[in-house]
């Protein structure tokens, strides 16, 4: 293991040392906003952030968002049947636990959910303009859960001049796939709107494996909107507000395997967020003071616990300082309450935080950020984090960053309340390491990174006990990132990145964490109005957890699209999901996409 990341990190900054010359410099003008309380160019921070254009979403051409994030570097997907179904992502190696959401600022993972996170499955691509992916323990800015990572959306967006601009995208395909979105974005002399609306429905296909004589199909419908907008009451004080609302049904199998079929099992889930906020540009420290709510209702009628209620309520304020040749300071308080409410449990939790960002440059080639956060929460008293992270140019085409941050997970609601809940469990705690080049040269970009997370205290279902426990000894999740690009003609690329990922609680590995991940894909234009990508995803030694009735065996899964600008403005498109019909499972007794075929038009003007 030790030579297999050291010789990844000496291979990404020598393969492209002879083109150095020839190559073009960093554009710095790419933005963070995710990685910091400030926005920062690219090159400037030190943490490994991946951002999703809506273009690149387009390309892709999934439905479901988290097919497209299973393609990054670190990323992974365990989904139970089509789209809709519980869906876990896993940022290198760690669950969805460990992963807050944010949708234009609002938390939408569910507070009600057993351990809180989000269920992938029924997010679409609908709406959204771009995506930040950050890595590592960030709990310095964000608080509670953000041990793994943070992933920021971003909807509908408005033209940089006054306007208004439309999006729209229609398709249809196997399995009943039917989708639409629609989108608008407006800008005038002293404010901005913006609204997004898609639709999705599927009739869909057995959750249990198919493979195992299960025939039933599991359906799937979602309405998804957002709406938001700014209006500067004066030339030094903005006023502002976003809206998302999702209204979704899903057919599953609680079962997997023979005999998994369950024609009577479906989940209802609303959920609703609203962020409200108002700037001031002072004269040497801007604020900002905002309100977050958000709300998730899930009824789920077979079940053993029928009804779910999770709500989140944040008030914030952050002061920002521009210290000129000094840096940047960044501070605020936050106050943060959340409750639960099912047919069965009840209970709620407060906290109180502060917490302050200061990033400089150093020198001109390189960049300082340190973090630092205090948490008093009404259970467990204070929490303690912070994060230092560097980015450094030795030359105009490299970036070498490096970061250390620490992070906690507080018991969810329901570890803590439920029948299954133990009200002497104590916060989870992490420390995460990073070190990571990026180099680029005169026809594409490589990059390696080395990460280690540890976790102690460990929270997990004890089935000895019949309640949720603390693990004894450290979860330990490391590896390393390869990825890059390089552009073989002005029209053809060749794209791709591995994973090797070694994550374990002392001696047993955690399930679902394939060993070895890989992704590899060309791109390119046929002609000036023909364009095509097909890739290839494969996972190697995958672990099952004790209960699993089979492993999940190795697989390699081909998807393909092509598309033909009709305009400027529009394009057709063809996409074929799972080319040559791989037989594949990413949960144990539960079914993947046979080959699917979906045809698509998309617009904007």
């Amino acid at each position: 293991m030790k030579y297999l990341i050291g010789a990844a990190g000496v291979a990404a900054l020598s393969t492209t040392t002879a083109l150095a010359q020839t190559a073009p410099a960093f554009e710095l003008d790419e933005i963070i906003f995710s990685a910091g309380l400030t926005a920062l160019e690219a090159a400037r921070t030190g943490v490994s952030v991946e951002v999703i254009e809506e273009e690149e979403l387009a390309e892709a051409g999934d439905i479901q968002l988290s097919d497209y994030l299973a393609t990054l570097p670190g990323i992974t997907i365990a989904q139970n049947g089509p789209t809709g179904t519980s869906t876990t992502i896993r940022v290198r190696g760690l669950d969805g636990r460990y992963v807050p959401v944010l949708v234009n600022g609002i938390n939408i993972t569910d507070p009600s959910s057993i351990q809180t996170n989000l269920n992938f499955g029924t997010l679409t691509v609908g709406g959204i303009s771009r995506v930040e992916v950050l890595y590592g323990s960030q709990s310095a800015i964000y608080g509670s859960e953000a041990i793994a990572g943070v992933i920021s959306i971003t909807t509908v967006q408005p033209p940089e001049e006054n306007g208004t601009e439309f999006s729209v995208a229609l398709e249809a395909g196997s399995f009943g796939t039917f989708y639409g979105s629609f989108g608008v974005g407006t800008r005038f002399d002293r404010g901005t709107l913006t609204f997004s609306v898609s639709r999705t429905v599927s009739d869909g296909f057995s959750a249990a494996e198919e493979n195992d004589g299960n025939t039933e199909e599991d359906g799937f419908r979602d309405t998804t909107i957002t709406l938001g907008g700014t209006y500067d009451l004066t030339d030094v004080v903005t006023i502002g507000a976003d809206l998302f609302y999702q209204d979704s049904f899903t057919e599953f199998d609680a079962g997997a395997g023979p005999g998994g079929d369950d024609p009577t099992r479906s989940l209802t889930s609303e959920r609703r967020g609203v962020r409200v906020f108002a700037q001031l540009d002072g004269e040497v420290v801007d604020h900002e003071l905002s309100y977050v709510f958000s709300e998730t209702d899930r009824l789920d009628p077979g079940g053993f616990t029928t009804m779910f209620n999770g709500e989140r309520q944040e008030l914030r304020y952050l002061g920002t300082a521009d210290l000129g040749t000094r840096g940047t300071l960044a501070f605020g308080l936050e106050r943060a309450e959340e409750e639960i409410l099912t047919s069965s449990t009840q209970g709620s939790i407060s906290s109180n935080a502060a917490f302050a960002d200061y990033t400089v440059a150093l020198s001109p080639d390189l960049d300082l950020a340190v973090s630092a956060r205090y948490d008093d929460h009404s259970r467990f008293g204070g929490q303690a984090t912070g994060r230092v992270a560097l980015a450094w140019r030795p030359d105009a085409n490299t970036v070498v960053r490096a970061s250390v941050g620490t992070g906690f997970r507080a018991p969810s609601l329901f570890e803590l309340f439920s029948s299954f809940g133990n009200p002497n469990l104590q916060p989870e705690e992490s420390l995460s390491f990073e070190l990571g080049v990026e180099r680029r040269f005169a026809r594409g970009e490589v990059s390696a990174t080395l990460f280690y997370t540890e976790i102690d205290n460990l929270i997990d279902f004890d089935f000895a006990t019949s309640a949720y426990n603390q693990v004894p000894g450290t979860t330990i999740s490391q590896g390393v990132e390869l990825a890059g690009f390089y552009t073989i003609t002005d029209a053809l690329t060749v794209y791709g990145n591995y994973t090797y990922t070694d994550a374990r609680t002392d001696n047993a590995r955690l399930p679902r964490v394939p060993r070895h991940f890989a992704v590899l894909g060309l791109r390119g234009d046929v002609t000036d109005r023909v364009g095509f990508d097909i890739r290839a995803r494969g996972a190697v030694d995958t672990e099952v957890s004790g209960f699993a009735t089979n492993p999940l065996d190795d697989y390699v899964v081909m998807d393909s699209s092509i598309s033909y600008a009709v305009t400027d403005e529009a394009e057709i498109y063809l996409r074929v999901d799972n080319l040559f019909d791989e037989e594949y499972q990413t949960a144990p007794g539960y079914g993947t996409s046979d080959r699917a075929f979906y045809l698509g038009l998309r617009a904007r003007f």
